[in-house]
């Protein structure tokens, strides 16, 4: 039965919510026959026939204007008030009694909007296309379009244009024909602590106990029962006596309290009175990037909430005493604040309209702009200094652009309004990073102190080119000056050597006292000698290595250029130095190669007359003279070749010269081979044949040409 009667309530509470006008529920309850609740000027009394049936009863002061039977479902509605009967026990009847509220305020759909009124906030968060979102004391209401909401006794509707605030006075009392509660006043202005005198008068022929207590009170407020001076939570009432109490309320603005006597239910509604709040200026006139400092006097009794509202977008509005920003205090007399409005450099020129609250109450201030910074670059000074105050040379890093810091210790950037990060370093310092954010035209120096590194050095060699002979050793100077707060080992290695080198790290030049490293105290410098050693067979050139120092922290690269020469000689030796040859035949002779030194990738090229066919083998020799072995350097030997000579048959009898070269990674050597030609014993008798022809052929025509 309940069930039904709540989804008959149900549809119809929510019908009325898309008309012009919402209901609101200020009671619902079950009454009890002769008892009856009053809302406002209306009273609705359950009553009993004399044969027993139930009746409701709606009057209007002194005037009935309903009287009927007590049946489930039925609805009165009058004047502004609907009665809904749910089911009737013997324990009374069910009913649901809802007004129309008043309107008190309208709100545009616009974030941030907001009214206060007897200790209820109702601000809009959210805006929407078709939506907005209603907080009302915390309570956030979504709202459609030509729709409505209710939250307690605040209704809400919305139509595009505006969001309309309505209010309903709550159900105030029960009327009990056993006892009557009287108290003189609904509404009261008050300054501080509000004693409201109650009396409560019994018709009953017995001795009453009722119960006392606080329905509802605004958040920071007290209230209490008070009797004799004593504060009680029940109280006892003699037959057919009277009992006077009081209901003391300390308040801190304005709101509602909401009580029970017993079965009976009563409201009061403060309105503080007691802070008067004074702004001597009225509009004001400052520079953009400056401040405004306005007092604010405060006269009264209580507490005051300070709420800024309508701020200009990047403007500051605070209340302070001198020490904290105020946002609710207690005041007992006189009281001066300041209210500070900060204004950027951005600010655009002509009236902005500051806003703010005190204890409900909307304040503003006018402020005109008559200078601005808007669009102007920054310029940002950074200074350099050390642990002790002292300007330092180093570098700055602002944006992308990086500056070396002069020896003063400053450096000057004009960058355009914004945030940007500030990076700062110098030789044997830890780098620093801070955050700033520029407006528009502000000029700014920030002094940033650089603490030097745990570990820092800088390590430089006495010379960055040697020259080395092959087989022995070439050093050169290397100096490490620790800038760093702690003591560090400096180790020193060597890259890039070709295969076979070595070097040494010594405190002489000559390697004679190895070290494993430099050890250098804070603050101080420390040297060694870097011994470079070649082998023996090291080829003449030049190279590029690297010398590497290494600390606990970081490490340092140095080229090195080194120049290698190797003093090896080639010698070539021939067993038979002139050789003798017929034309069209062949001769050979040994070639003996020898160096001083090691010498390598020997090659041999001979340079003979033209149609000569003349080779040495072996063509290549791959290491003449000194050899490594197991550490140890010990001679070969000299090399054996064959020079092969082939004569072709025309050549003529006579002395012919043949060049030999031996050509070797490190030297080279030649040496001249003379070959005598020959002829055969018939080519001579053909050739004494053909003289004696050409004597005869001569002595003919002699006498050939005597006759004549």
């Amino acid at each position: 039965m309940r069930k039904a009667f709540l989804l008959l309530l149900s549809v119809l509470l929510l019908l009325p919510l898309a008309s012009a006008q919402p209901y609101v529920t200020v009671f619902e309850g079950r009454i009890t026959p002769e008892h009856g609740i009053a809302v406002g000027d209306y009273t609705v009394t359950v009553l009993k026939s004399a044969v027993g049936t139930p009746y409701l009863m709606l009057k209007k002061g002194t005037e009935i204007l309903e009287l009927v039977p007590f049946d489930f479902g039925h609805e009165i509605e009058r004047d502004g008030i609907r009665v809904v009967m749910g089911s009737y026990t013997p324990q009374g009847g069910f009913v649901v009694v809802s007004v129309k509220p008043k309107l008190v305020a309208s709100l545009k759909p616009k974030v941030g909007e907001r009214v206060s009124f007897n200790g209820t906030t109702v601000e809009v968060t959210t805006v929407g296309a078709e939506t907005v979102d209603v907080s009302v004391n915390g309570v956030v209401k979504t709202l459609e379009v030509n729709r409505s909401a209710v939250v307690d006794l605040v209704a809400l509707e919305y139509d595009r244009k505006a969001i309309r605030v309505y209010v309903a006075e709550p159900a105030s009392e029960i009327v009990n024909p056993d006892y009557a509660v009287f108290y003189p006043y609904r509404e009261v202005r008050a300054s501080g602590p509000v004693d409201l005198p109650i009396t409560i008068t019994s018709s009953s022929d017995v001795e009453l106990n009722l119960k006392l207590g606080i329905l509802s009170l605004p958040s920071g407020w007290k209230a209490s029962f008070i009797y004799g001076g004593i504060e009680v939570g029940e109280i006892s009432v003699p037959p057919k006596g009277t009992v006077s109490l009081t209901l003391h309320i300390e308040p801190t603005g304005s709101g509602v309290v909401k009580f029970a006597v017993g079965d009976f239910t009563g409201s009061l509604e403060v309105e503080s009175a007691g802070i008067e709040v004074s702004i001597p200026y009225l509009s004001l006139e400052a520079e953009a990037g400056t401040s405004l400092s306005v007092p604010v006097a405060f006269k009264g009794a209580g507490r005051v909430e300070f709420t800024p509202e309508s701020i200009p977008q990047g403007w500051s509005v605070y209340l302070t005493d001198g020490k904290y920003r105020l946002r609710s205090f207690e005041i007992d007399g006189s009281f001066t604040a300041e209210l500070v409005v900060e204004i950027p450099r951005n600010a655009t020129l002509g009236d902005h309209r500051i806003e703010f609250e005190v204890n409900g109450q909307s304040y503003a201030l006018n402020v005109y702009v008559y200078k601005t910074y808007l669009g102007e670059p920054a310029k940002l000074t950074v200074i350099l200094t050390d642990e002790s105050g002292n300007p330092i040379q180093g570098w700055v890093s602002v944006g992308g652009e990086n500056v070396t810091v002069s020896p003063a210790g400053s450096a000057t950037f004009e960058l355009k309004p914004g945030e940007y990060t500030v990076l700062a370093g110098a030789e044997g310092c830890s780098q620093v990073k801070e955050d700033v954010r520029l407006s528009d035209g502000e000029e700014r120096t920030l002094t940033i102190k650089l603490r030097r590194a745990e570990y820092y050095f800088r390590v430089s060699l006495e010379r960055d080119a040697l020259t080395i002979t092959s087989g022995s050793g070439e050093s050169v100077a290397i100096t490490v000056e620790n800038l760093g707060s702690r003591d560090d080992d400096y180790r020193v290695a060597v890259e890039g050597l070709p295969e076979g080198w070595s070097y040494i790290l010594s405190q002489d030049s000559k390697g004679a006292v190895p070290i494993a490293s430099i050890k250098v105290p804070s603050g101080e410098s420390g040297s060694a000698y870097l011994v470079i050693i070649p082998p023996f067979n090291a080829e003449s050139g030049d190279f590029n290595a690297t010398v590497v120092v290494s600390g606990s922290k970081s490490k340092v690269e140095l080229p090195l250029k080194i120049h290698i020469e190797n003093p090896a000689s080639l010698r070539v030796n021939v067993d038979n130095p002139t050789l003798t040859v017929r034309a069209g035949g062949s001769t050979a002779t040994t070639l003996w190669l020898d160096a001083m030194g090691t010498v390598t990738n020997v090659k041999f090229t001979v340079q003979a007359p033209s149609g000569w066919d003349v080779e040495v083998v072996p063509s290549t020799i791959p290491r003449v003279g000194m050899e490594d072995k197991d550490g140890v350097y010990w001679s070969t030997g000299p090399a054996q070749a064959e020079l092969r000579i082939r004569v072709p048959k025309s050549a003529p009898a006579g002395t012919y010269t043949i060049t030999v070269t031996a050509a070797g990674d490190q030297a080279k050597a030649e040496t001249v081979v003379t070959v005598r030609v020959t002829q055969g014993a018939g080519s001579t008798w053909l050739g004494v044949l053909l003289l004696m022809a050409a004597f005869g052929v001569v002595i003919w025509l002699m006498r050939r040409v005597g006759r004549r």
